[in-house]
């Protein structure tokens, strides 16, 4: 028999002949097609198969037939078979259904669920197409377009889940889909709610059972001419049973009519004795055909012939079949038969007693091995298990191991290798290795048990592959249980004897597996030796380069990527993660590859602080675990979002993130996942202003740091911690913190660890009052982090941000790096930073937006000036332009409407400031840039900068300063002036004020500047100022004078005189008067000193 005519066996319809077509239980069929199951159950042999079968074939109703068998008490057993039964029923789906696989079993629920819903929605438009109805149009079950049976129900062990995973199936059947079950009892516990529910029809063997006249026309057709009052005996001895009035008709062919014997019988127990009887006058060669064949559960006339002898095997079963005894055929399988349960049992019990025990193993051995050959493996593991064949039972474990884990069927395997007596699984150490990954990942402790064990007798037999496999596997048990590191130490020791002893790979494949452990291995204990995980790292990238399994491509990638993680290399994590994509682009990945890469580029989204993708990646990851039932990365996936969340300044949404992500923890609370929710509980403590709290999160995890032994989380927990403590005025414990956290960045060379460590010192030092050392750290870090594109730091605070950006900006240091900083974290400005209260003051923060309103008039957005045109543009403009002129704060919108609107009622003058300040915004194009708060408008700092504002807030700082502070502050105030305000609308009256107001306040300011720096005896910068104040002001006379004292004092007489001689001209000119007695007294002690 084939492997394609094996699966049949299990999931096609048997093909019988000469079936009583019973129209009465058909049309009961077809009013119990009102609810979604229907349940038929009744004894052996009471002709439920035939029955339904022959239905399906009068209604030409198309169907999945799945024979349920012992094996799928591994729920896996039965996805996988399953799935081959949708292909065959719906072969244009290309995409296979998925299988269930460890990863699933966690939500084993949900993963049933979008199976069946999958499986259903191809039998509903394989429907459509063959009855050429459109799928909305099925709307009444009656009117069932495919029917899924499962026969044999009961041969399923009680207590397993699959009960559960049919319960689950059975609540979502859809309009135009039926399951009808076949079974010996009635439904199990697991199925109660949904009897509850009114979703199951039962049928019982009071429904089903022949009538007297099915009873006549099924001996007719053996026995035509069988007297009916015979007939009638026969009917009311079997009691309607389909097995009994069979076995009666046989019993007459071969003997003739008789008397029957009496009534009330045990249905088993009666077929054992009426078939007896009849297998004793059966011919010698046939019975040793019926015999030998019983131990195959489904055969092809090619394997009986192989395992009797028999070159008519064919004839033999042909017969069988056409006599309804008991002989089933498959359809669509060629010439392929399974005998009935009962008859089955019955010629199993013979075999016992015909042959001896040794005779009997020896045919066992025999059929196991053509099942084996014929793709039958499970039967033929089975027959191997009862004939004691040990090895070659052991011989189909390890050929078959490795595709049962891949279709998630450990529970087979495992029963298989349990099977095996405990002194033949220790002579090959194949069978611990492959009972370890059975285990894997859902036991991680046990799954440790056996590797070890494999491999010791791995290393006492010189098996260098399974040495290689069996160390990676362990490698892979304390990696993946994120738990107890330290351990990794004794891999990393036995992997340098495994080296010494076997320094030949046996495969490229097997050199990849190995080698990526060993990279993930010291990335996470010996990142003290970079030189050495770098090798390792180079030496796994060329491996990927062979193009391995996508597994294993996966798996490479994901201890590659940690690597790059820790150090900070995030143009390598980019490059990876693009390779990755490329390396599914054609395949469909399942559920837990398909969300591991959602999580890395996550991860990667966020350490870059492009937070808005991350939490759009992370959160498709998550979709992908509820709508698959995959949740093994959850806690991570809600961490990293909650942490994206607070970087945002989400504080709601990262509570919710948070409560997620300890959710997902309970009953699984690995020592890693649990360090980063209380790592994210202080970082959300921290930002709450709470650092007591924080303190108490972040000594939680102190021991778990240890027991983890990672540097790199170790190093997290000190910067953590750091902050917490800086918070709660313990300035020597941070400083000691931080700076273990830094020597422990210098020691993994992890340039992203270096940085954090540098800005969060320097932040310290600064805030300590330590200006040259803090400025110094600040300067090495910044260098740094410009150089490597850092972006996200550690417990990231934006106040300690923004204190450091400004700071650099005020500095002068890394200015592009740091404005990129400013940008990608969307830093707002601090509301407190020297030299003024105002954030407008710092002129080199890069604003989303400035407004220039000084000698011109210009709208800048993200370093790019806005250009208008069209009228409709005019008015939102103006209101600009009036917002400023009236302060730019807290302005009345009346007082707007006055200037802007002042022939409009005050609805209309209303809605006319609502339409302008909407289309402002939008020219605008920053949200929040205009701030409208209780009928007050105002610019908001934080994100727009105004020159003429910023000038004011100047002014006010010049005229208070002291002698030491106004000339770099009055630098500052001339510097902006760049000339009048809003030149170019003079016409519009509410300009003048401000405009007049800025013009005095410049000329006061020069004065103070020129006077100050005369006093100091700085006359050539003093007369600097008098020029641009007469430039500014051309009849400030005061001007003229100052600068004829200051030239006088420089010894530049003549320019003195040529200074006095300009003024008189422009007044007598302007103003038709001399100038002051003042002026005129210095002109004459000018001319008194030539």
């Amino acid at each position: 028999m084939t492997a394609k005519e094996t699966i049949s066996a299990k999931i096609t319809r048997p093909n019988l002949s000469g079936v009583v077509q019973r129209e009465r239980l058909f049309s009961l069929f077809d009013d119990n097609m009102d609810k979604p199951v229907l349940w038929v159950s009744s004894p052996a042999g009471s002709g439920k198969t035939t029955l339904v079968s022959s239905y399906l074939d009068a209604r030409k109703t198309p169907c999945i037939w799945y024979q349920c068998d012992e094996g799928d008490a591994d729920p896996a057993t039965f996805f996988y078979y399953m799935g081959l039964a949708a292909k065959k029923a719906a072969p244009k789906h290309k995409k296979p259904l998925p299988l269930l696989t460890p990863e699933y079993l966690a939500g084993v629920h949900t993963f049933t669920r979008r199976y069946f819903e999958n499986l259903f929605s191809r039998l509903f438009s394989r429907t459509a197409r063959q009855t050429n109805q459109a799928v909305p149009a099925l709307e009444k079950r009656d009117k069932a377009g495919a029917v899924i049976v499962l026969d044999n129900y009961q041969d399923v062990p009680a207590g397993t889940l699959f009960h559960d995973v049919i319960a689950s199936a059975f609540d979502i059947i859809p309009e135009g889909v039926h399951i009808v079950v076949l079974s010996r009892g009635g439904p199990p516990s697991a199925l109660a709610r949904l009897q509850a529910n009114n979703k199951i029809n039962l049928l019982d063997y009071g429904d089903i059972r022949f009538s007297l006249d099915e009873s006549r026309k099924l001996a007719l057709e053996r026995l035509p001419n069988l007297d009916k009052k015979y007939i009638r005996t026969i009917h009311e001895k079997a009691e309607g049973w389909a097995a009994g009035i069979i076995l009666m008709l046989e019993r007459a062919r071969i003997k003739g009519t008789g008397t029957e014997s009496g009534t009330n019988f045990d249905y088993e127990r009666v077929f054992a004795y009426l078939a007896g009887e009849i297998f004793s006058k059966t011919e010698k060669g046939v019975q040793d055909f019926l015999l030998k064949t019983a131990l195959l559960p489904a055969l092809s006339v090619p394997l009986a012939e192989k395992l009797t002898g028999v070159g008519n095997a064919g004839r033999i079963l042909s017969s069988l079949n056409r006599r309804q005894y008991f002989t089933e055929r498959l359809s669509g399988a060629g010439q392929c038969y399974q005998y009935h349960p009962l008859f089955r049992d019955f010629l199993l019990n013979r075999v016992k007693t015909e042959f001896a025990p040794d005779e009997l193993a020896v045919m066992q051995r025999d059929a196991a091995l053509l099942l084996e050959q014929s793709g039958q493996r499970e039967d033929a593991a089975r027959l191997y298990s009862d004939a004691g064949d040990w090895r070659g039972l052991v011989r189909m474990v390890i050929l078959d191991a490795r595709e049962l884990l891949m279709q998630g069927r450990s529970g087979t395997l495992e029963g298989w290798i349990a099977a095996i007596p405990r002194g033949a699984e220790e002579d090959n150490p194949w069978l611990p290795y492959w009972r370890g990954m059975c285990s894997f990942p859902l036991d991680m402790p046990r799954a440790r048990e056996y590797l070890e064990k494999a491999f010791k007798s791995f290393k006492a037999a010189g098996d260098t592959s399974g040495l290689y496999l069996s160390w990676a596997g362990i490698v892979d048990t304390y990696t993946f249980e994120f738990d107890e590191w330290r351990r990794l130490d004794d891999c990393i020791a036995a992997f340098g004897d495994l080296r010494k002893a076997y320094p030949s790979f046996p495969s490229k494949e097997i050199e990849l597996i190995a080698s990526s452990r060993m990279l993930i291995a010291l990335t996470f204990r010996k990142t003290d030796q970079p030189q050495r995980v770098q090798g390792w790292l180079d030496r796994v990238s060329a491996l990927l380069q062979e193009n391995p399994s996508p597994g294993i491509h996966m798996d490479t990638a994901y201890c590659m990527s940690l690597y790059y993680l820790w150090k900070g290399e995030y143009q390598k994590y980019a490059v990876l993660l693009e390779r990755v994509e490329a390396e599914i682009h054609h395949r469909t990945p399942s559920p837990f590859i398909a969300i591991r890469i959602k999580m890395m580029k996550g991860i990667h989204r966020w350490v870059t602080a492009r937070y808005d993708s991350a939490l759009k990646t992370l959160s498709e990851g998550l979709d992908i675990a509820d709508k698959s039932g995959v949740h093994v990365f959850d806690s991570l996936l809600w961490g990293f979002k909650a942490g994206a969340e607070m970087a945002r300044g989400n504080m709601e949404f990262a509570q919710k993130s948070l409560r997620n992500q300890m959710a997902s923890l309970l009953g699984a609370e690995k020592t890693v996942e649990t360090f980063f929710y209380h790592r994210n509980s202080a970082w959300y403590a921290i930002l709450a202003g709470n650092p007591s709290l924080a303190a108490e999160h972040m000594e939680m995890i102190a021991a778990r740091v240890e027991k983890i032994g990672n540097p790199y989380y170790r190093a997290m927990w000190l910067i953590g911690m750091a902050q917490t403590e800086f918070l709660m005025d313990r300035g020597a414990e941070a400083r000691d913190h931080i700076q273990r956290a830094h020597q422990i960045s210098l020691t993994m060379k992890s340039h992203v660890t270096e940085w954090h460590t540098l800005l969060i010192d320097a932040y310290f030092l600064l805030m300590e009052g330590k200006e040259q050392e803090g400025l110094s750290t600040l300067r090495r870090g910044l260098s740094l982090g410009g150089r490597h594109g850092f972006v996200h730091i550690e417990f990231y605070q934006p106040s300690i941000m923004r204190f450091l950006c400004a700071k650099a900006l005020e500095e002068g240091l890394e200015q592009e790096y740091v404005k990129g900083l400013i940008k990608k974290l969307g830093l707002a400005p601090p509301m407190s930073f020297s030299p003024s209260d105002s954030p407008l003051c710092l002129e080199n923060w890069p604003y989303p937006v400035r407004v220039y309103t000084l000698g011109r008039f210009e709208i800048v957005r993200d370093d790019q000036p806005l250009h208008f045109s069209g009228k409709e543009q005019k008015k939102p403009l103006e209101l600009l332009k009036a917002l400023i002129a009236f302060g730019g704060r807290d302005v009345p919108e009346e007082r707007l409407a006055d200037a802007l609107w002042p022939d409009a009622a005050g609805d209309q003058a209303h809605r006319s400031f609502e339409m302008a300040l909407s289309r402002l915004r939008k020219l605008i194009g920053v949200e929040d840039s205009i701030k409208c708060l209780g009928r007050q408008l105002s610019i908001n700092q934080l994100y727009c900068w105004v020159d003429s504002l910023v000038l004011e807030l100047w002014f006010d700082k010049t005229e208070g300063s002291s002698t030491r502070q106004i000339a770099p502050r009055f630098e500052k105030a001339v510097g902006l002036y760049k000339g009048s305000f809003l030149p170019a609308d003079a016409n519009l009256h509410w300009t003048i004020s401000r405009r007049e107001t800025l013009r005095s306040r410049l000329l006061r300011a020069i004065a103070m500047a020129g006077r100050h720096y005369e006093q100091a005896g700085e006359w050539e910068i003093a007369a600097g100022y008098y020029v641009r104040g007469i430039e500014t002001d051309n009849l400030a006379e005061e001007f003229h004078r100052r600068l004829m004292i200051c030239q006088l004092q420089l010894g530049n007489h003549a320019d003195a005189v040529m200074t006095y001689n300009r003024c008189r001209r422009l007044f007598l000119a302007e103003l038709g008067i001399e100038p002051s007695p003042e002026t005129t007294a210095v002109y004459s002690s000018i001319i008194r000193k030539q």
